[in-house]
């Protein structure tokens, strides 16, 4: 009798944050949006500066065009050759991408050729991006922030894609900013913090992932210093994983994350979530300039990406 294999779905919560990790793909998929940003148009520039093997590159192009992040165009009049560029799904990613930088500047998490400079250049000033409540202009935490559920609650068959299991060597490995924003795994434990989920059981049951992953996940989140471990039951031993400050400030990027997979991945049903901001107003999260407070766009922004290069 021939084996039925793998299953191709699985049955999880309904969450905008789980359709759009599944879309944003992984870490190599997130380098990609990053260097698109950054003015990559052709094949050969993405593997330039993001070196790899050549296969790799190619799925990830391929796999963002299919889920409508990427557009593929003539580069030249004959069409011989093709060129990517963002689709405005893509474009709309703008914020959560700055948010992303901005959070790597602050808590000093490296980032390949990810910018450190930001210019706005509407004020002529040198900023640091800063998400904000498109209301009131005040600042996101997640402690100016309520939810509760929305219309959209219920469960949702996802695809099952292969998700890498990243193990962590020494005390002190160096983690970048990718490895830690690119990673569907870990972005999905980190959500469990905003839903007041954090011990071991509870993530598993929540997440429905292997243990052996959640360990991963858990002793990378604890080492990079956005989670610590704290005893709660003494025989036997037990923790409960609690978010520092440099977790915390993680939260306003996932709220443009799911505000962005609210926008363009939405669930008939409506949102799962409703998130309301201490003004009183739902949440529509925005990027605004550290010095004026102004709106950010990508037509205004000078970026200074690292090794020094510069991006207009």
């Amino acid at each position: 009798m021939a084996s039925r294999g793998a299953p191709k779905t699985r049955l999880v919560p309904k969450s905008s944050l789980n359709r759009a990790l599944n879309a944003l793909g992984d870490r190599w998929s997130l380098l990609v949006i990053q260097e698109a940003f950054l003015g990559a148009t052709r094949f050969e520039e993405f593997h330039e500066r993001l070196g790899g093997a050549r296969s790799t590159l190619s799925s990830r192009l391929q796999a963002l065009e299919r889920h409508g992040i990427l557009k593929k165009k003539p580069h030249r009049e004959d069409g011989a050759r093709m060129s990517y560029h963002l689709s405005p799904r893509g474009a709309d990613l703008f914020d959560s991408i700055l948010a992303m930088w901005a959070w790597g500047v602050r808590w000093g998490v490296s980032g390949r050729r990810a910018p450190t400079v930001f210019v706005h250049e509407t004020c002529g000033k040198p900023m640091l991006p800063e998400p904000v409540c498109g209301a009131c202009g005040g600042a996101l935490t997640l402690h100016s922030c309520t939810f509760t559920p929305g219309p959209g609650q219920g469960w949702e068959r996802l695809p099952v894609q292969r998700m890498h299991r990243r193990r962590a060597t020494g005390e002190n490995p160096t983690i970048e900013l990718v490895d830690l924003l690119g990673d569907r795994w870990t972005g999905l434990v980190v959500s469990t913090q905003y839903f007041g989920i954090h011990r071991f059981d509870e993530m598993q049951n929540m997440l429905g992932i292997a243990s052996n992953i959640l360990t991963d996940r858990l002793r990378t989140l604890e080492l990079s210093g956005i989670f610590e471990r704290r005893l709660y039951e003494i025989s036997p031993p037990r923790y409960e994983y609690r978010m520092t400050k440099k977790g915390m400030d993680l939260y306003p990027h996932a709220l443009l994350i799911l505000a962005w997979a609210d926008r363009w991945l939405r669930d008939k049903a409506g949102p799962e979530v409703v998130i309301t901001h201490k003004c009183g107003a739902p949440v529509e999260p925005q990027v605004a300039c550290g010095a004026c407070r102004g709106r950010l766009t990508m037509q205004d922004v000078l970026l200074k990406a690292g090794k020094g290069h510069t991006i207009s």
